[in-house]
């Protein structure tokens, strides 16, 4: 069995200014941009931006998966399935989660 050596700042969570200087980037570049602490606000947080028959794709993210987004989405009860091709201007919006959230 061989293991893969992970870099230690794929492990460790930034502080507070970095975390801080992100948001402030994102922002300046026309993204939105949430902190959050866990996984289960940061679902409650992507969640509460989908409007109701928004067409979604969810098919590319572990996070968005591990959160638990995939499954509320495809469960398809208040969110459309279609696939999303080009992103508007002033509509992604980015959460940072203050936990590490696999590799």
């Amino acid at each position: 069995m061989s293991t893969i050596a992970t870099p230690h700042r794929f492990t460790s969570l930034p502080d507070e200014p970095k975390i801080a200087s992100a948001v402030t980037a994102l922002e300046e570049h026309g993204f939105s941009a949430k902190v959050v602490d866990d996984l289960d606000a940061a679902r409650e947080t992507v969640l509460a931006r989908i409007q109701h028959g928004s067409s979604l794709m969810t098919n590319t993210s572990v996070t968005l998966q591990e959160t638990g987004i995939v499954d509320a989405i495809n469960a398809g009860v208040h969110y459309g399935s279609a696939e999303i091709h080009q992103e508007l201007p002033g509509r992604i919006h980015i959460v940072l989660i203050r936990q590490v959230v696999g590799f």
